[in-house]
């Protein structure tokens, strides 16, 4: 049975073996900063006690001391400042790695799983519990000072040990004197000195509930501040804006959400206000036991002045120090709950089974794909999008896949590109099932132009390539190819203007300019089997034109796809199946299915036809 300390471990392990994957010099440099920094006051402690005693006695060697007290200070400042600021260079760094991380495994998890309600609710949290309490820095940061603490409680204590050495009395020595020159006596004195910030611990609690209660009334108000802030700094929604005249509602909504935080806020930050100032109180109560203590063995001349300074010093750091390490083990439980949602989410394991089979590679681009008795539903759904689908997809040739909306013509192409894998039967590649082979070869062998494709806000010639490195003149050919190049060659640096407004000179596009940069990276990629959804929606009737009198050079010798509902593509293919309710009713050539009267493809086309 798990308990809440075996969890805080387990999930401070798990955030610590995430930084050092990240980030492995994080550690190391947090570990010597803190023997560093811990070590300072103590050099001023000891030294100035060492000090104050020669000047008392008149003893020779106190500039000898100072000089070394001084170059200790430097020595020490300088090195622990110097790593400080690289600890947290480094600990900053891992912060943008951990939110590279998070991108990198909703890039990277099954398709299947990114779509369901439940794992975008899972980002959603995890993005605004790693955003919490300074995130994974604030966690590095906490654990480096934790571990300063840690080694003041050991310079301390080391410090303090002096306390417990008997000094030699006369035989009639007053027994109070004896008391206090007992080893038993400093060693209850010392322990009471740290049993007091001891009580810090439910204090600490308490503050951790209340601040959590806090995060937990505001996360509401946050996500819509953030949801507020996007539409009203997005200018792809400034038209609606203007138009609609919807400024002083979402201004007016902005200002309830603010009224709710700052109500919250008030009540809250008294709270927090009262347990700093129980804190204080048991802060004064350390301070007042050391001098209390210390200050008797003095009056007593158990120890010298010099000690006095030295172990009122020593036992108010060890104090202070079980006191900030109470405070912080508290403050890491806290970040690391907030954190968990992070960790849990990069820690969800991918459901799709991932072959190791190898891709024949083929010149010829001979590639058999069949569907057998294929069956789909998506998560959590009870209507089947394709029920008992069978058919073999024709070889180096087109083949038009229409139908009404909701037929199952998509999902048909997502289950070809392994988004999902089929819920019954199976899709077979050269009589082979396709989940057998590895994931990314398989992959290699589709050039896919999706009906929601997207563009990114990077240089044009990258969006064709989707790589960094690309051939311009590949490039210039499929743009060529996909009509797109002379509008291309006007823009004002070719290949490497870059695309939206995220940055000053991006250049916006149209739908259906952007459509024809989506053609031309599915021809780039040169694919032996090219899928194309609703490739020319956005295009004016001349671009479309323009597309379909090139389709045949631009698929030539490939396995090609085309999904539509402009009836008038199927003329450019080779076959034509027509999906209904999941499953297809019909299949044939163009005129074929146009001489079946009565039959759905005959109806979908004079439905076109009658406004031509």
């Amino acid at each position: 049975m798990k308990t809440p300390k075996s969890d805080f471990f387990r999930d401070c392990r798990r955030l610590i073996a995430l930084v050092q994957r990240k980030r492995p010099a994080v550690l190391p440099a947090a570990l010597l900063t803190a023997v560093l920094e811990s070590a300072f006051p103590f050099v001023n402690i000891i030294f100035g006690a060492l000090i104050l005693d020669r000047l008392l006695t008149g003893d020779e060697g106190v500039m000898v001391l100072v000089w070394w007290m001084i170059g200790l200070d430097f020595a020490l400042g300088c090195s622990s400042r110097v790593l400080r600021w690289l600890c947290r260079a480094e600990a900053l760094t891992a912060d943008e790695l951990a939110l590279g991380a998070m991108t990198e495994k909703c890039m990277t998890m099954d398709y299947q799983q990114l779509e369901t309600q439940e794992i975008m609710d899972k980002k959603v949290r995890a993005d605004e519990e790693s955003n919490s309490l300074g995130g994974l820095f604030g966690f590095v940061w906490a654990f480096s000072e934790l571990l300063g603490h840690g080694l003041t409680i050991l310079y301390a204590l080391v410090t303090v040990s002096c306390l417990f050495a008997v000094s030699t009395l006369p035989a009639d020595a007053d027994s109070r004197v004896r008391t206090l020159n007992s080893p038993w006596t400093a060693l209850a004195a010392v322990v009471l000195a740290l049993m007091v910030p001891l009580a810090c611990i439910p204090l600490t609690k308490w503050g951790n509930r209340v601040n959590l209660e806090w995060h937990n009334h505001n996360i509401d108000c946050n996500r819509r501040m953030i949801t507020f802030s996007r539409i009203i700094n997005s200018y792809q929604q400034g038209k609606d804006q203007r138009t609609y005249e919807i400024s002083e509602m979402l201004l007016g909504k902005c200002e309830r959400v603010a009224d709710t935080f700052c109500r919250h806020a008030k009540v809250f930050g008294l709270r927090t206000q009262a347990i700093q100032n129980l804190v204080a109180v048991v802060n004064l109560t350390t301070v007042l036991i050391a001098y209390l203590f210390v200050g008797l063995k003095a009056m007593a001349g158990l120890i010298t002045v010099g000690m006095v300074s030295m172990q009122v010093g020593a036992i108010t750091a060890l104090a202070g120090a079980v006191r900030e390490a109470v405070d912080l083990v508290g403050q890491l439980d806290l970040q690391r709950k907030y954190l968990k949602e992070y960790v849990d989410f990069l820690a969800i394991p991918s459901e799709k089974y991932n072959g190791t089979l190898p891709v024949e590679k083929r010149n010829d681009g001979d590639y058999d794909l069949e569907f057998r008795d294929v069956s789909f539903r998506y998560p959590n759904q009870e209507q089947w999008s394709l029920r008992h689908v069978t058919c073999t997809l024709p070889k180096g040739r087109k083949l038009a896949i229409v139908g009404p909306n909701g037929a199952g013509k998509t999902t048909f192409i997502k289950l070809l590109c392994r988004l999902y894998d089929p819920t019954e039967g199976e899709i077979l590649l050269n009589g082979i099932d396709i989940c057998k082979y590895d994931y990314g070869e398989y992959l290699s062998l589709l050039s896919v132009v999706f009906q929601d494709f997207k563009l990114f806000s990077m240089k044009l010639g990258e969006n064709v390539a989707a790589s960094v490195d690309y051939d311009p003149q590949r490039v210039w050919e499929c743009l060529e190819k996909a009509g797109m190049r002379e509008r291309v060659e006007q823009m004002p640096e070719g290949l490497e203007t870059g695309l939206y407004q995220q940055k000053e000179d991006g250049v916006e596009i149209s739908g259906g300019e952007a459509q024809k940069l989506a053609i031309a990276r599915a021809l780039y990629r040169d694919a032996p089997v090219v899928i194309l959804d609703e490739p020319t929606a956005a295009l004016d009737p001349v671009s479309e034109y323009e597309i379909y009198s090139r389709f045949g050079q631009m698929v030539e010798g490939k396995t090609s796809i085309y999904i539509s509902h402009r009836m008038s593509s199927c003329r450019f293919c080779d076959l034509v199946f027509v999906f209904d309710g999941g499953a297809i009713i019909q299949r044939g050539a163009h005129e074929e299915l146009l001489n079946r009267k009565g039959g759905l493809y005959a109806r979908l086309w004079q439905a076109q036809a009658q406004y031509y």
